[in-house]
Parts: structure tokens; sequence; C-alpha cells
């Protein structure tokens, strides 16, 4: 019987999750006793064969280191499964990292930009807010009027200018 278990090879089907050994069960103590006493390498026969003798009083020992062994097997696949998503999550953050980087980099350029081309609008010697105001006290037409504060701000602003020359 354990060659015919042996031959069957349940633990190589896809369908089950089985241990690498099939379990034969001898239900009468008294039998069992009696063949390991008369044939005494049957247990290891079985063994070679990945098949386990086992009584009424060895099943449920038996039963329990299996769902030991599987409750560790499992334990391992997810510690490594962990792992796993630590070092992708840990790449990601990185990356988030790098991306902030370069958000606070095009950040200082834009305001970087955004200072020189104020400055051009309202600040040094020809702004164009000083320029555009003196055309309109020379008398060109327009609807619209500059904000009092820019040309005050502008006007301070050459003022310095000439006195620094």
């Amino acid at each position: 019987h354990i060659k015919e278990l042996s031959d069957k090879q349940y633990f190589n089907t896809k369908e089950l999750n089985s241990p690498e050994f099939t379990l034969l069960f001898i239900p009468i103590e008294a039998s069992f006793s009696v063949a390991l006493k008369e044939d005494t390498e049957l247990f290891h026969y079985g063994w070679d064969r990945n098949i386990i003798l086992v009584s009424p009083t060895t099943l449920l020992a038996t039963l329990r280191t299996v769902a030991s062994i599987w409750k560790h097997e499992k334990q391992t696949r997810h510690v490594l499964e962990i792992a796993k998503e630590g070092g992708a999550l840990h790449d990601k953050f990185v990356a988030f990292i790098d991306d902030l980087e370069k958000i606070e980099k095009n950040l200082i350029q834009s305001q970087q930009a955004y200072t020189s081309a104020f400055n051009k609008l309202s600040s040094g010697k020809g702004n164009l807010v000083n320029r555009t105001n003196k055309l309109k006290i020379l008398g060109a037409k327009a609807q619209k009027a500059l904000s009092s504060d820019l040309i005050e701000k502008s006007n301070h602003s050459d003022i310095e200018n000439q006195l620094n020359e």
C-alpha cells in the first residue's frame, strides 16, 4: 500500500496545497505496532517514498506538526512580502523626495525670474512703469491708469538709481 500511495504522488498535484508527503493512517493501534515489530524498516521504507505511517495515537501530533509547519511557512512568506514591499516603499519615498527637491529648485528659479521681470517693470534706470507713465504725461491717450503705489515705488527706485550713479 505504501508503494501504491507513493506512485500516486498526491504531493505533486497542483490543485492541492499539500506537503511533500502523504499520511498513511493505520486505524488499529495494535496492527500498527505489530507491523513495525515484524518489519523494522517499514517506517523508513515509507519515509523514503514520502509516505508517513500514522496511528490513532500519532495522528493528532502529526497533524499539529504539519499545521505548525504551514503556519511557519505562511509567516515566512509574509516576512518576505513585507521586505519586498518595504523596499518598494523606500524606493518610492526616495523618488518622492527627489521630486520635491526638483520642485524647490524650480520654485527658486521661478522666484528669481519673477524678481528679474518685476525689476524691469518697476525699478532700475528706464523701467517700464516710469516710461509708460511718462508717455501718459506727454499726452498719450489711455483709458486706464497705472497704480499710484507702483508709480511711486518706481519713481523712488529711479531716484535711488540716479543717486547711486
